[in-house]
C-alpha cells in the first residue's frame, strides 16, 4: 500500500502545483478591468456634452448677429455710395437715429425706431444696441445722439461688433451690441 499511496500523494501534489500555475493573475486582470472601465466613464463624461450642445440655447449666434448688423449698417444702410463702404453719409446717419428727421435718398426703409426690422434681426429674444462714437467719445452729430436701443443689464453675455468708419470727415467707431 505504501507504493500506491506514494505516487498518489506525489501526483496530487503535482496537480495542485499545476493548478496554482494555471490560475490567471487576478490582481492584474482586476486592475486592467477597472482601468478600462474608468477610461470609458471619463470618455462618456467628456464627450456627451458636446453631443447635446447643438440642441441647447447658446450665445454664439449673437456674435454672428452682431457682425451682420454692423456690416449692414456700415456697408449698406448708412453709406451714400455702396462702392465706398465705411464712409457714412452724415444726413442719412442723422435721419436713421432721429425719427423727426426725414432724409430722401437714403438706403434704408426702416430707421432706428424699428431697429430689429432695419437690421434684419427678426428675433424677439435678442436685444440690440447701436452706438456711434467719435475719437473724443462724443455720441452726437448735429445735435442728434447716435445711440439707440436699451443698454444691457449687468452680468449679461453681450456680443460686440465694432467697425471703424468715416463720418463727417472724421473717424468714428460703430458699436453693435447683441444679447
Amino acid at each position: 500500500m505504501s507504493d500506491d499511496a506514494g505516487p498518489t500523494t506525489t501526483a496530487a501534489a503535482g496537480h495542485a502545483a499545476n493548478r496554482n500555475r494555471d490560475r490567471g493573475q487576478t490582481t492584474i486582470d482586476y486592475a486592467i478591468g477597472v482601468s478600462v472601465f474608468l477610461l470609458v466613464v471619463a470618455f462618456v463624461f467628456a464627450f456627451v456634452p458636446s453631443l447635446i450642445t447643438p440642441f441647447t440655447d447658446d450665445a454664439t449666434d449673437a456674435v454672428v448677429v452682431a457682425d451682420r448688423a454692423a456690416d449692414r449698417l456700415t456697408r449698406d444702410l448708412l453709406v451714400a455710395d455702396a462702392t465706398r463702404p465705411s464712409v457714412l453719409d452724415a444726413d442719412c446717419t442723422v435721419g436713421f437715429f432721429d425719427d423727426s428727421v426725414t432724409v430722401d435718398g437714403c438706403r434704408y426703409d426702416a430707421n432706428a425706431s424699428d431697429l430689429d426690422g432695419a437690421l434684419g434681426i427678426g428675433s424677439p429674444t435678442r436685444s440690440v444696441n447701436v452706438t456711434i462714437v467719435d475719437g473724443a467719445g462724443s455720441r452726437t452729430l448735429d445735435g442728434t445722439e447716435l445711440a439707440v436701443g436699451p443698454d444691457p443689464s449687468r452680468g449679461t453675455d453681450v456680443s460686440v461688433s465694432r467697425r471703424a468708419v468715416l463720418l463727417d470727415d472724421r473717424d468714428w467707431t460703430v458699436f453693435v451690441r447683441v444679447w
